[in-house]
């Protein structure tokens, strides 16, 4: 539904401004349709990232808040509310096939190994993952699929 509300509004936006592109393939200099449907899907995605990455370090900072006024780490991320955030924000991965979900997974200790987490035994829910330690708390997108810019979405921030 988003990729066709982006559509609607270009179309509208070039219609408005007087603008009579040809979104054909045939005309020098001027982008296809699929051109620019591939940088409209990838504007989206950007932005969608760009929103995860900012709910990510929300609820750092919310954990890191919890954990220095309460003297402890908190068994689930619920325990934050409504004090420390007011809601658990959603993840928008905005590709991979996962739907928009501020669900939370709770993974055992064992699935840190060196400091960070073992991909390998995650469940791919696509929301977040929380898990902690005796000397970590992370929190990550739940997600084994790539980033834009390369790195697996588990691996991205969280750690403290």
């Amino acid at each position: 539904m988003k990729h066709f509300a982006s559509q609607a509004f270009l179309a509208a936006f070039l219609a408005a401004s007087g603008c009579s592109w040809s979104l054909s393939k045939g005309d020098a200099g001027v982008p296809a349709a699929r051109e620019i449907n591939s940088d409209i899907q990838r504007s989206e995605r950007q932005t969608s990232e760009s929103h995860t990455f900012s709910r990510l370090s929300a609820i750092e900072r919310s954990l890191n808040d919890f954990i220095q006024a309460e003297g402890r780490i908190p068994e689930k991320l619920s325990e934050l509310i409504p004090k420390y955030i007011a809601e658990i924000p959603e993840v928008e991965l905005g590709a991979a096939g996962h739907k928009d979900s501020g669900a939370v997974r709770y993974y055992p200790p064992d699935i840190i190994v060196d400091g960070q987490i073992n991909g390998a035994r995650l469940k791919d829910s696509g929301g977040w993952g929380y898990v902690h330690n005796s000397e970590r708390v992370i929190i990550f997108v739940d997600c084994i699929h790539k980033t834009m810019d390369g790195r697996f979405w588990y691996q991205a921030r969280g750690v403290y």
